[in-house]
């Protein structure tokens, strides 16, 4: 096989498979299972469900962590609690804005759904104004959710 790069660390490697697509360091390998878990928690109800619950045991096995976390580092706490404020603020913003843009009637382009409808398959664009051929495309997906 052909040395392929890295997508972390950029570097390339000789992969062990066609399915290998991070090299063996402990960092890509760490960022790799980020990937993945961001995925899968994105497409499966079930492990997403599975995560939280963990996440709640762990919480209760283990109270005051937080607390005693906020004391150990105080500047972090602080850079929290700073950034904390910018969101907050931010969240307010996009509040006004959305009551405002509803009460006079503006549309948000940024705002639309997803909506189920598939436009998948072969279209041809046909232009009415100029004068050009007609341009046969293909409509397809790709893939989100690895499973």
């Amino acid at each position: 096989m052909d040395p392929i790069p890295c997508p972390c660390c950029n570097s390339f490697f000789v992969p062990r498979n066609k399915l290998q697509i991070f090299c063996s360091r402990p960092d890509c390998q760490r960022a790799r299972k980020a990937l993945w878990q961001k995925q899968k928690l994105a497409c499966d109800p079930g492990y997403k469900k599975d995560q939280k619950l963990a996440k709640n045991k762990w919480l209760q096995n283990t109270p005051g962590y937080w607390t005693d976390y906020r004391q150990r580092n105080p500047e972090k706490a602080a850079r929290n609690r700073s950034l904390q404020k910018i969101r907050n603020c931010k969240r307010q913003e996009n509040k006004v804005a959305f009551s405002t843009s509803k009460a006079i009637g503006i549309a948000k382009m940024d705002s639309s759904k997803v909506s189920n409808h598939r436009l998948l398959g072969q279209y041809w664009l046909v232009p009415t104004v100029a004068k050009m051929d007609p341009v046969k495309i293909f409509i397809t997906t790709a893939p989100v959710c690895s499973t």
